[in-house]
C-alpha cells in the first residue's frame, strides 16, 4: 500500500464517530470567527441574473418532475442570459430567508451540512447573448444571485476547450473551502465537504435536465488543471479553494465522450488577468492538520479511466409544452402531476418529524427504484459505481414489518454480503415488494431508537418513516483508482442525498441529511470486518413537523 492510500486510510478511521468518544472538533463553536457564506471577488464586474418569484415558479406546471428523467425527451433550451439564469436558479440559489426571534438566515437549492456552505461554483462559457460579451469564468454569487466576471479570454481558446465536446456545451466548476465546515465540525469535516459536493452536483444535474440539458462529470481532469482554468491556482491558507471537479453540460440529446478538457487550452488560463480579490472569510482561523493532509493526498493527476466512450443513438425529440411519455416507475399520480421547478424549490431540511406518519408501500418501493442507476440522468452523472447499497431502518411503512432491510444498488451482490454479515440475518423478500428490486430483511424488530442511537441519538432517525444508511464499498475502489476517488464515494453518497430530497418532496413527505452517526458500531452490528465496507452518510425520510415560531420570507423579494 502507497503512502497516499495510508494516508487516506488514517484520515477515515481518525475522523470516525465512536460510542466512547466523538472525532476531534472544536471545544466550543467561536461566533466571533464564524466564515461568511458568502464569498465574493471584490472588484470584479457583477453580472445580475434573471429571478423568479414564488407565484411564477408555481404556475409553471412544465416540465413535470418525472420528465426530468427524460431530458433528451424535452426540447434543449438555447444557451441564453435567461437559460443560464435558470441554471443557477435552480440549482445554487437561495431558496428562502427564514426567521425566528433576532436570528435571520437563508437556505439554498442545495444543502449544506449545518447550512455553512463550502461549496462554490463557477462558469466556463462562450458568449451567451445579454450575458457574456466573450468567452468568459465567472464565479456565481448566490446572495444577490449574480455573476462576478473574473476573466474572459479569446474565442481561439474557447475553441479549444470546447474542442470534442456537443455543440452548445458550456461548463460548471465546483470548489470546496474546507474550513466553513471546519468551524464547526472540526476533522470531520473534509468528509461533509463532500457530501456537500455530492449534493451540489445533483442540483445542478437536475436542474439542467429541466432545461433539457444533462451534465456529465469530467473524471479524467487533473485537480491541478481545474484549479487553473478557476482561476484558483496556488492558493494558499485556511480559506483557500480546493478544486474539485469541472462538469460539461450541453443538450441532452447529444452525448458527451470525452473525460476531460484539451490540455493545449489549460496553458492559456495560466497566462489571464484575473478580476477580483477574494474577501476574508474569518478573522482567525484553526488549524485542522488532518483535513489538510486528506484534500492533500486525494489530490488527482490526469486520468483516461473514461475518456472516448461510445457513443449512445439519438432519441428523438420533443417540445417541452407536451407532456410527453413519461417512464412507469410505480408511483402515485400525484408524483406525475408535481411540476419540477416547485418541487426544486420547496426542498427543505426536516428538523423533526412526526413519528405517527406512515408512508405507502408504493411511495417506498418507488423512492427505492429511483435510486438504481440504470437510465437515470442525475446519477449517470458520475462514471463509475455505484458502489453504495442502502442499509434501511424501516420505520412506518404499510404493508412492511418494522426492522433492519438491505436494498442492493448493483445486482448480483447478495451472495458476497451474506457471507461478509452476520449469519442470523434473515434475508427475506417482502412478499409485497416488486421482482426487480432486491429488497431483503435483515432482522423483523421496531429499531426505532436504536436507529436514532446509531445516528448520534438524531430522534429524526426514529421518528422518519424510514432512515438509509449508505454502506460504500470502500478498500475495492480505493485499491483500484487510487486515493482521489475517496472524495468521489462521498459524492456517491450526496448525489443519492439529493435524489431521495427531491424524490421526498414530490412525494409529500421530507427527507434530512445525517452526517453524524457512528461509524464502526454501525458496521459490528452487521458483523463487518476490515475496509471492504464502510458506512459514509445517513438519511432520514419523512413526515415534517411544522417548526414553531420560523417566519419565512422570498429569497429575492423586493
Amino acid at each position: 500500500m502507497n503512502a497516499e492510500l495510508e494516508a487516506v486510510l488514517s484520515y477515515h478511521q481518525t475522523s470516525k464517530h465512536g460510542f466512547k468518544a466523538y472525532a476531534s472538533g472544536p471545544r466550543f463553536l467561536d461566533m466571533e470567527i464564524k466564515p461568511d457564506p458568502f464569498l465574493s471577488y471584490r472588484g470584479a464586474p457583477v453580472l445580475k441574473l434573471d429571478t423568479w418569484d414564488e407565484k411564477n415558479i408555481n404556475t409553471e406546471l412544465l416540465p413535470g418532475y418525472e420528465q426530468v428523467f427524460c431530458p433528451e425527451k424535452l426540447e434543449p433550451s438555447g444557451i441564453s442570459r435567461r437559460s443560464i439564469s435558470q441554471l443557477f436558479f435552480d440549482s445554487f440559489a437561495l431558496s428562502v430567508w427564514k426567521k425566528a426571534g433576532s436570528a435571520r438566515w437563508p437556505l439554498r437549492i442545495n444543502p449544506s451540512s449545518g447550512n455553512l456552505h463550502p461549496t462554490e461554483v463557477y462558469l466556463i462559457s462562450g458568449p451567451v447573448p445579454g450575458l457574456l460579451k466573450k468567452p468568459s469564468v465567472c464565479h456565481y454569487s448566490p446572495l444577490p444571485h449574480a455573476l462576478e466576471l473574473r476573466a474572459e479570454f479569446s474565442g481561439e481558446t474557447w475553441k479549444k476547450i470546447s474542442s470534442g465536446f456537443p455543440e452548445g456545451t458550456f461548463f460548471i466548476g465546483l470548489t470546496s473551502i474546507y474550513w466553513r465546515v471546519a468551524w464547526k465540525y472540526g476533522v470531520r469535516a473534509f468528509r461533509y465537504a463532500n457530501h456537500d459536493l455530492g449534493h451540489a452536483i445533483a442540483a445542478l444535474s437536475f436542474a439542467a435536465s429541466g432545461l433539457g440539458w444533462k451534465a456529465c462529470l469530467l473524471a479524467d481532469m487533473a485537480s491541478e488543471d481545474i484549479a487553473k482554468v478557476l482561476g484558483i491556482s496556488g492558493r494558499q491558507g485556511p480559506e483557500k479553494e480546493d478544486p474539485a471537479c469541472l462538469l460539461a453540460v450541453y443538450p441532452a440529446g447529444k452525448e458527451c465522450i470525452s473525460g476531460k478538457v484539451s490540455s493545449s487550452a489549460i496553458p492559456d488560463f495560466e497566462k489571464l488577468y484575473w478580476a477580483g480579490v477574494p474577501d476574508r472569510l474569518s478573522p482567525a482561523h484553526v488549524e485542522w492538520a488532518g483535513i489538510e493532509k486528506a484534500s492533500s493526498v486525494t489530490r488527482k493527476g490526469n486520468t483516461n479511466h473514461f475518456g472516448e466512450k461510445q457513443a449512445e443513438p439519438k432519441p428523438e425529440i420533443q417540445t417541452s409544452g407536451l407532456s410527453g411519455e413519461v417512464p412507469d416507475h410505480g408511483t402515485h399520480s400525484d408524483l406525475e402531476a408535481a411540476p419540477l421547478r416547485r418541487v426544486i424549490h420547496m426542498r427543505r431540511s426536516a428538523i423533526e418529524m412526526n413519528n405517527s406518519a406512515y408512508m405507502e408501500k408504493e411511495d417506498f418501493y418507488g423512492m427505492l427504484r429511483r435510486t438504481l442507476p440504470d437510465k437515470n440522468p442525475v446519477l449517470n452523472t458520475l462514471p463509475f459505481g455505484p458502489f453504495s447499497h442502502l442499509l434501511l431502518f424501516v420505520n412506518r411503512v404499510k404493508e412492511l414489518f418494522p426492522g433492519l432491510y438491505i436494498f442492493l444498488r448493483k445486482s448480483g451482490e447478495k451472495e458476497m454480503l451474506k457471507s461478509r454479515f452476520r449469519p442470523d440475518f434473515l434475508w427475506e423478500k417482502p412478499e409485497s415488494c416488486p421482482h426487480e428490486l432486491e429488497l431483503y430483511m435483515l432482522v423483523e424488530e421496531n429499531l426505532y431508537d436504536f436507529a436514532a442511537q446509531l445516528s448520534c441519538s438524531q430522534r429524526k432517525a426514529a421518528d422518519a418513516c424510514f432512515t438509509a444508511c449508505m454502506l460504500s464499498e470502500f478498500e475495492g475502489p480505493l485499491k483500484k483508482f487510487g486515493s482521489w476517488v475517496y472524495p468521489y464515494l462521498f459524492w456517491e453518497c450526496g448525489i443519492l442525498g439529493q435524489l431521495l430530497y427531491l424524490e421526498a418532496e414530490a412525494r409529500g413527505f421530507r427527507g434530512c441529511g445525517i452526517g453524524c452517526f457512528f461509524d464502526d458500531p454501525l458496521h459490528e452490528t452487521l458483523g463487518l470486518k476490515g475496509l471492504e465496507y464502510q458506512d459514509l452518510y445517513h438519511f432520514a425520510v419523512g413526515s415534517p413537523l411544522q417548526e414553531i415560531g420560523v417566519v419565512t420570507f422570498p429569497a429575492y423579494g423586493k
